[in-house]
């Protein structure tokens, strides 16, 4: 039998606990994921979030995340949906940070609306120093993932009326997200260049990720809490209908 002073005894717990299969304390990753052709969530994006990001992020919270780990973000799924009368936040909705640079620096992600005074809330660098690493060509496919509107896969878009998600728009999107004079999706709480406090307000929409899971994800993160909504999932349809006016807006279709 082998004994251990309690020292060495410590840091092989640890080591054992701290992180998954997939991680490597911030040596180079066990592997690199290599996509062929277009990523999407169902090719290739999928198994390099399970393999690099998921340890961390999944619901419920893994063994091996940290404890002050965003409670709310699962990278397991895709779709940000209703877990037990939460809003579980799925890989559909990290289109954004990815592409302010989450993987260089922090990021103020969010105003956290469930709190008074409301708070903005910081993410880290990702992946954390413990964590398992990205490769450049790891950033780079997900960086295209993220400028293609983190798409599933490569099915078209739904068709939608822009007339119907002009008034859904306006009714509950353009208070954080209205249009600039140059008729693109953008910030309208400014007062002189500066934000004004008194405002909530969004950054602006990218044309690319204008797509009906995007809307439907931020509808479940976003609006629900803001107008205090019970909590129901916007349908395909009234998500459609949003993306078609984005659209005609965004691209004069």
């Amino acid at each position: 039998m082998k004994y251990y002073t309690p020292l060495t005894a410590l840091l092989l717990l640890l080591a054992n606990t701290a992180c998954s299969d997939a991680d490597t304390l911030g040596d180079e990753p066990p592997r690199e994921i290599v996509i062929s052709g277009s990523p999407t969530w169902d090719n290739g994006i999928r198994e390099l979030m399970d393999l690099k990001c998921a340890y961390c992020h999944a619901v419920p919270k893994p063994d091996t995340a940290p404890d002050d780990i965003i409670a709310d973000l699962d990278l397991t799924v895709y779709d940000t949906s209703i877990v037990n009368g939460r809003v579980i936040r799925g890989a559909d909705s990290v289109g954004r940070w990815i592409a302010d640079g989450i993987f260089d620096h922090g990021l103020d992600i969010y105003v956290d609306l469930t709190v008074i005074p409301e708070t903005i809330l910081v993410a880290r660098q990702m992946p954390l120093d413990y964590g398992t690493q990205l490769t450049d060509a790891e950033k780079g496919f997900l960086a295209a993932w993220s400028t293609n509107g983190s798409p599933r896969n490569d099915s078209p878009q739904p068709d939608g009326d822009p007339v119907t998600g002009k008034q859904l728009y306006d009714a509950h999107c353009g208070a954080c997200h209205g249009f600039n004079d140059n008729a693109g999706a953008g910030v309208n709480a400014f007062v002189d260049g500066q934000l004004d406090p008194n405002r909530w307000y969004g950054p602006p929409v990218r044309p690319n990720t204008a797509t009906v899971e995007k809307i439907k994800s931020m509808w479940l993160h976003k609006v629900v809490p803001f107008e205090f909504r019970e909590l129901e999932a916007l349908s395909t349809q009234e998500a459609a209908d949003i993306r078609a006016y984005l659209v005609s807006v965004l691209f004069g279709d």
